[in-house]
């Protein structure tokens, strides 16, 4: 190895990796369109009776933010569903990323309800306009609205391609 190999302590001014090494990936631009979700929201919902149990009062704070490198985008949750049985807490993370091999939304998801299982906590999905749509075990959507909060849907599925409402809420956003 030569000394100026090893005396080089970085990139080059012009942000270029030293001679003979790679570029380090970069996150795809496709994440980008996940941007809107980026910030500190409120969360106000019901659900609604049906197969999972008598329809419950919902509420919680909601955080987005890129980790660091781009790649993945971080869904923090503190809430509760207040029904029947009383206030459950809710709480939980959710990683977003993009597979350019697919063009498909990756959602990777763990929760205070349970043990994470691949099947159950993995979610996939694309825009469908200005919704984003994620199918996994549930049908999520998320659309930004006109006066700025985000319109947030959960579907269950009852049979192949056939769904019903359980969850309506919306997202006020609290801070970027």
């Amino acid at each position: 190895m030569s000394q100026e190999a090893l005396t080089h302590d970085g990139p080059a001014a012009d942000g270029a990796p030293p001679e003979g090494m790679p570029m380090p990936p970069q996150p795809d631009p496709k994440l980008r369109q996940l941007d809107y979700l980026v910030g500190t929201w409120k969360m106000s919902g019901v659900t609604e009776e049906g197969p999972m149990g008598p329809p419950a009062q919902m509420g919680g704070t909601e955080t987005f933010e890129w980790l660091e490198g781009g790649f993945f985008l971080v869904h923090r949750w503190e809430g509760y569903i207040d029904g029947p049985m009383g206030k459950m807490p809710d709480v939980g993370f959710e990683f977003f990323d993009y597979d350019p091999e697919s063009g498909k939304f990756r959602s990777h998801y763990f929760s205070s309800f349970g043990p994470y299982h691949p099947e159950q906590s993995h979610y996939v999905g694309e825009f469908d306009g200005d919704k984003l749509v994620l199918v996994g075990p549930a049908k999520y959507v998320r659309e930004l609205q006109a006066d700025g909060t985000i319109k947030y849907d959960c579907d269950f599925p009852v049979g192949p391609d056939q769904w019903v409402p359980f969850m309506h809420a919306k997202l006020e956003k609290v801070s970027d």
